[in-house]
């Protein structure tokens, strides 16, 4: 029977094979304890989102007062729709006269006619005239005032036409504006003053101070002084209506 060899000190050869499969098995079992072990890594914030801040909305302008809006050179000055009040009123009648209180009033007649006012007793009366034409002498012979349609506009078919207020021939008619006393000398020299014929439209009765609060004065043909009112107007500046208290101091 055969002796076996004695030992050399050195392990077998199928050692070394066990050892290298071994050791990297132990290494990743290893790695993978600790990994297991290891705490969970927070996760990363995320980061907000980038916002850019928004620009407040302007705020809107503030409507300019109206004590720094200036009016344009030459522009007439916004009405504040206030009438002219009258001036002071004293119907005393001087010596030789007596006064009489009443009414008066204009409408705007149709072309073709012709309203005559007689101021003495404050009688409207229409009558028919062609267009263009004057009153008779014989129509007009006792009253102070005609109002008519313009001829020219009723000529030419324009819709609306407008008035025209003037004084009859040879009598003596004025205005009292608004303001201004209202009393027998006062009226008697504004009748002096002369009342041409006025067109309605264009401010031009204004102008004129035909307005409320203004009188009328006129000389009539019996020689009494009357003093029409101009206590209500419309406000069609084409075609006015007038009406109002009619003051008369006539010859005693």
């Amino acid at each position: 029977m055969p002796t076996p060899p004695a030992p050399t000190g050195h392990p077998p050869r199928w050692a070394w094979w066990v050892i290298g499969i071994v050791i990297p098995v132990m290494g990743t079992v290893v790695t993978l304890l600790a990994t297991a072990n290891k705490p969970d890594t927070p996760p990363r914030a995320a980061h907000p989102p980038v916002t850019t801040p928004s620009t407040p909305p302007a705020s809107p302008s503030p409507p300019p007062s109206r004590s720094a809006v200036k009016p344009l050179p030459g522009a007439p000055s916004p009405s504040t729709g206030t009438p002219a009040a009258p001036g002071p009123q004293d119907l005393t009648a001087p010596a030789g006269y007596q006064v009489q209180e009443g009414r008066w009033g204009i409408a705007p007649p149709a072309c073709g006619e012709t309203l005559l006012v007689d101021l003495d007793a404050g009688v409207s009366t229409t009558v028919k005239v062609d267009v263009g034409d004057d009153p008779s002498a014989t129509q007009t012979q006792t009253i102070e005032l005609e109002y008519r349609p313009d001829a020219t506009l009723c000529s030419t078919g324009d819709v609306p036409y407008a008035m025209e207020l003037r004084s009859v021939t040879g009598r003596q008619v004025g205005v009292i504006r608004p303001g201004r006393p209202q009393s027998f000398e006062e009226c008697r020299a504004a009748a002096g003053t002369g009342f041409g014929p006025v067109k309605a439209g264009n401010g031009r009765w204004t102008s004129r101070g035909l307005t409320k609060g203004a009188a009328v004065c006129a000389v009539t043909d019996k020689g009494s002084v009357a003093m029409a009112l101009f206590d209500d107007e419309n406000e069609d500046p084409r075609l006015p209506v007038v009406s109002g208290k009619l003051i008369v101091w006539s010859k005693s």
